[in-house]
């Protein structure tokens, strides 16, 4: 699947790594996916939280490769 955006988080942490998460998803339409490249090992617990308390969904992560790599699809607008 090709994601809609890609982010490359390189070494940001948790409250960094979310906020330029939260950027580029917000940039995005309801329903689009964001594909994000991390180098923090901490995001593997870090981005599923994230997507599970913004209610986006996260699509596909593969924690066995460097960045890791994972794929976010943007909530749809409330109502739909």
């Amino acid at each position: 699947m090709v994601a809609d955006a890609v982010l490359d988080a390189g070494e940001s942490g948790c409250g960094e790594l979310t906020m330029l998460i939260f950027q580029a998803v917000r940039r995005l339409a309801p329903g689009q996916t964001l594909e994000v490249y991390a180098y923090d090992l901490a995001a593997a617990l870090d981005i599923p939280a994230w997507c599970r308390s913004t209610g986006n969904t996260l699509e596909a992560l593969d924690t066995r490769v460097t960045p890791q790599r994972f794929l976010i699809r943007k909530r749809r607008a409330t109502g739909e």
